[in-house]
């Protein structure tokens, strides 16, 4: 395996060698402003439960528990690398310790959560890595509450560049395909945008999804 191929795997599956170690320190330097823009795009309100699929270094679990700490919600957290898992786990020790917080290991395509039971959704650097796109957008229907809101970010020149370099498949990153999964799922009012970010440099897209009041 060449190193591209390995960088691709770590960026897909973080691992607890030092490449994923690598890979984990890049995700926070190059993400965070990813991460930190899909917050605050969920409008999360302290009352709320709120689960990030493919949570990385726990970044985002760690901005909404900061929210919520005041409310009656609570974070949750799903992730297929153990390394993740282990790494957020520690970042989010005393949320979790407060029954705040949940971190899991599990996958997309089956969540360990009830029907109906998160108010919000959020993930970042992750759809393009799911290996059955309408399962997994199934799934994220099902445990979303109807009214709620599930939201993605991205940057798209980074994608590009990504897959110019091999860490990415050719296509698999297309918006289009992600929204179409969402679209199949049931989801409404499924809108695209671009957002300027906080450094007024950066614009982010952010994919917008709905699960209306009258769906089940």
């Amino acid at each position: 395996m060449g190193l591209t191929d390995v960088i691709a795997d770590n960026l897909r599956k973080p691992g607890s060698g030092l490449t994923g170690w690598i890979i984990s320190k890049l995700l926070k330097k190059k993400n965070s402003d990813v991460i930190t823009h899909a917050v605050g795009a969920c409008s999360v309100e302290p009352d709320h439960h709120v689960l990030e699929v493919g949570f990385g270094p726990g970044i985002g679990m760690a901005a909404v528990a900061d929210i919520i700490k005041t409310g009656s919600g609570k974070v949750y957290g799903v992730d297929f690398s153990q390394s993740m898992v282990e790494e957020a786990t520690n970042r989010l020790s005393e949320e979790i310790k407060r029954g705040k917080a949940e971190v899991q290991f599990g996958d997309v395509a089956s969540l360990p959560f009830q029907d109906g039971s998160m108010h919000r959704i959020l993930h970042t650097n992750c759809y393009y890595f799911w290996p059955d796109m309408n399962a997994a957008t199934k799934e994220l229907y099902r445990v979303l509450k109807p009214g709620g809101l599930m939201i993605t970010t991205f940057v798209y020149e980074r994608l590009v560049t990504a897959e110019a370099r091999g860490f990415l498949p050719p296509g698999v990153w297309k918006p289009e395909r992600y929204i179409d999964g969402l679209n199949q799922a049931g989801f409404q009012n499924v809108e695209r945008k671009s957002e300027l970010g906080r450094d007024e440099k950066t614009h982010f897209d952010v994919i917008y999804a709905y699960k209306n009041n009258d769906q089940i």
